[in-house]
């Protein structure tokens, strides 16, 4: 408060002795002419002379507030544009409340297809590319936003009994010059570079869905051949362990800080190697180790690129020496990453 210029502290002393004066003046002015009623017991709408001097003192008050209010819509401007838009503001504030109405209504009714920030596609790219490599390597992570909307919005479609989209339709909306810029950063760039496409606002159904390109400097985290996860099998117990195998390569990937999306790493066994993998677990006759080994340098925005090697251990049934065959069944990429 102590902070303002002195020319408004000025000006609001101005007002108060002003509003202050006219006041008084006006008491003044009623208690005299009330006087004057009294000893000439004059009479007003012909009234008697008591009530006749309460009216005019009622009338003095009512003067008073109007003359201050009048005094202060002229000096001060927050009060004179409080009073002219007054009428504005309640107009403004019953539009605002159809309006939030109508946004209820809309959310109970709708589906999001991705929330703000969510996370839609991400990818590794080597900063340093030529311009044109780099666009390339931006067009295909957007066509792959758009084609995973699409398998959103389908999804939902076929829950409501509605007709789904084209794989062709586009779906996703950005701004060109963001993107272009971001493009420049990649092509100067240098390392290894995450790129992100993520929803820039709440995106519903039935809506096309406004994205954004994100970019940063990532780290690495698994180096080429470099062990994920292992774990002791126990012949009478494959497969269960085989599943646990599964989730631990996948925690302590997160936990080395590989990023998912929708909870997912990017990466899948495909039926053949499934079928291979599964005919090797089963020749074991004693214990043995699946190994999760990565098939090349693993960044945080990169797809869990990895193989499984089955591994004999020491005092295995069929008397091998410890850990020294290996068979291997790889994971193939589902997802976008260099």
């Amino acid at each position: 408060m102590f902070s303002l210029e002195w020319g408004k502290w000025l000006r609001i002393i101005l007002v108060y002795i002003s509003v202050g004066v006219i006041a008084a003046g006006i008491a003044y002015l009623a208690d005299h002419l009330g006087r004057q009623i009294g000893k000439r017991k004059m009479s007003v709408l012909r009234l008697r002379p008591r009530h006749t001097s309460i009216l005019i003192t009622t009338c003095t008050g009512a003067a008073i507030a109007l003359i201050t209010l009048t005094v202060f819509s002229f000096l001060s401007e927050p009060v004179r544009g409080l009073l002219d838009g007054m009428e504005k503001l309640r107009s403004e504030e019953a539009e605002l409340r159809l309006n939030i109405e109508i946004l209820k209504r809309t959310l109970a009714e709708g589906t999001f297809i991705w929330r703000v920030d969510e996370p839609i596609v991400h990818m590794t790219v080597p900063g340093g590319l030529s311009y044109e490599r780099t666009r390339s390597a931006v067009n295909s992570l957007l066509a792959e936003a758009n084609s995973r909307t699409v398998l959103r919005s389908n999804e939902i479609a076929v829950e409501k009994g509605e007709t789904p989209v084209q794989v062709s339709d586009l779906l996703i909306d950005y701004d060109q010059k963001g993107v272009d810029e971001v493009i420049d950063r990649l092509a100067g760039g240098s390392g290894m570079i995450g790129l992100r496409v993520v929803a820039a606002q709440n995106c519903l159904y039935g809506h096309k869905v406004l994205i954004r390109l994100e970019s940063w400097q990532v780290r690495k985290v698994f180096s080429e051949n470099e062990e994920v996860a292992k774990r002791e099998v126990e012949p009478g117990q494959a497969m269960l362990d085989f599943f646990r195998f599964v989730e631990d390569t996948r925690r302590k990937a997160l936990a080395k800080g590989m990023r998912p999306i929708d909870g997912y790493l990017g990466s899948e066994l495909n039926i053949d190697d499934f079928e291979r993998l599964q005919k090797q677990i089963s020749a074991q006759k004693g214990k043995f180790e699946l190994a999760a080994i990565a098939n090349r340098d693993l960044y945080e925005t990169s797809s869990l690129d990895i193989r499984i090697e089955v591994r004999k251990l020491e005092g295995s049934a069929d008397g091998e020496a410890g850990m020294h065959k290996q068979e291997s069944a790889g994971f193939s990429e589902a997802g976008g990453g260099v």
